[in-house]
């Protein structure tokens, strides 16, 4: 009995998901920047998705877009470096981000935040300090 092609190709893909061979590291500064590209553009519920289920049980998103009102004035936003935590596998990572801005009489400047990404459930999410 031969199986068709479309029927593997249906099976066979979604595995391919499954085998992702990236390391925390790479998929971290990749839902990092995603998330900072949803911010710049306003995006607050399209980032909100990338902050841990706990917190969006503590706060809505119009609350957590309260705390990046500034955002769409950056003028740049990348990860600069990630690092996760020396076991295996890693759940938890810290995820270093240039922020890029135009100061009131300073003209260009930059600094640096600092995030805390954590590693639930297979996914990788903000954990978003509620005492900050």
């Amino acid at each position: 009995m031969k199986i068709p092609a479309l029927v593997l190709i249906i099976l066979f893909v979604p595995a391919c998901s499954l085998l992702d061979t990236r390391t925390p590291e790479e998929i971290v500064a990749e839902r990092a920047q995603k998330r900072l590209d949803t911010l710049r553009a306003r995006n607050y519920e399209g980032s909100y998705r990338y902050t841990t289920p706990g917190y969006r049980t503590t706060e809505n998103v119009g609350q957590y877009g309260t705390r990046y009102a500034g955002a769409p004035m950056w003028t740049g936003a990348r990860v600069v470096r990630v690092e996760c935590e020396d076991i295996e596998p890693p759940q938890y990572c810290k995820a270093v981000v240039r922020i890029d801005f135009k100061a009131p009489q300073f003209g260009d400047s930059h600094t640096h935040v600092f995030e805390d990404w954590v590693l639930l459930s297979g996914n990788w999410y903000l954990y978003q300090n509620l005492s900050n």
